[in-house]
């Protein structure tokens, strides 16, 4: 193994950082990277995911998503230039073979084949029809398959299905709550090749994820017209939106990693780990996961992180007018 950084966080130092926010929080993105590569000498992440809005696109569908061709061309290129690879999140559930002709997905596709410096970029997706088009027409971008399609395919749990999957895709997202079932996670082969989410702030064993990820796939074909009140009325009774619920409910507590028990992921052999919150029109809340989760937090003097960070916001230049 290489020399590790004394910067990275040394319970996981040989990470794989997967981090969410592309083409939605690209400057503060680039920005912290730019800045641990200048000040620390490290590169603090590897991958990029997301999308623009799309009927491709699920899992986040929101307006603040919404990106012109220039916009997407600029964050790609951006990426390229710091051999940042680009996981597309095209995560639909219901893809049809008329869906296949959408110009900016198949745009997109055609644009990060080309430029794909570390011959990693990805489209994580859900839709066999899909996935059978991206590999007859895109063969550079490798498939990954994606936590909608453990879900709301009865694989939450299987291992049979995990492997499954394991033998159509490059990599495999597990689902949420398998992340804490130590059984399943032991028997899985070829660990590396698994994908684990490590600040799911969505609770344990909700009951409502495979209706959540159907109303976003519905809503990302018809954006503008498609009713979700049936899930937002049941989400409302669900202890999501309850703050006492995430934090006091042992059975319905928040998915969120803490130290020790990312530690053991690694221990077992998980190397890639996923940070979420494209959600957030602000990328401040990815930046604090980054530093809490990349850089080490044990210096001698508590001061040490928070003047690391207070260095990292400072560096940030408001963008030109």
């Amino acid at each position: 193994m290489a020399d590790i950084s004394p910067f990275l966080n040394p319970h996981w130092a040989d990470a794989v950082w997967d981090v969410s926010g592309a083409f939605v929080n690209d400057r503060e993105l680039t920005s912290f990277f730019d800045f641990c590569q200048a000040a620390l000498g490290v590169e603090p992440f590897h991958i990029v995911h997301g999308a623009p809005l799309d009927p491709w696109n699920s899992g986040r569908v929101l307006k603040h998503l919404i990106r012109d061709a220039e916009e997407i061309r600029a964050a790609g290129l951006a990426y390229e230039q710091r051999k940042i690879a680009v996981y597309l999140t095209f995560t639909n559930l219901l893809l049809g073979e008329s869906d296949m002709k959408s110009p900016l997905g198949n745009a997109m596709c055609v644009f990060f084949s080309r430029h794909n410096p570390t011959g990693r970029n990805s489209v994580i997706l859900a839709s066999d029809v899909l996935r059978e088009h991206l590999r007859r027409e895109y063969p550079q971008l490798k498939l990954v398959s994606s936590i909608l399609k453990i879900t709301n395919g009865g694989g939450k749990g299987r291992i049979d299905k995990y492997r499954e999957l394991a033998e159509q895709y490059d990599e495999v997202m597990v689902h949420p709550d398998d992340v804490l079932n130590d059984n399943l996670l032991e028997k899985l082969e070829d660990k590396e090749r698994y994908i684990l989410l490590v600040n799911e702030y969505c609770i344990r064993n909700c009951p409502l994820r495979p209706l959540h990820y159907t109303t976003l796939s519905h809503t990302a074909k018809d954006f503008f017209g498609y009713d979700a009140s049936d899930f937002s009325e049941r989400q409302s009774t669900n202890g999501c939106q309850s703050l006492y619920t995430l934090l006091t409910d042992e059975k319905r507590s928040v998915l969120a990693l803490n130290t020790p028990e990312i530690a053991h992921l690694r221990e077992m052999g998980f190397r890639h780990f996923k940070v979420q919150g494209r959600g957030h029109a602000n990328g401040s809340s990815i930046l604090f996961d980054l530093l809490r989760l990349v850089l080490r937090n044990d210096a001698p003097t508590e001061n040490a992180l928070h003047a690391l960070g207070q260095y990292f916001w400072e560096s940030i230049t408001p963008p030109e007018s």
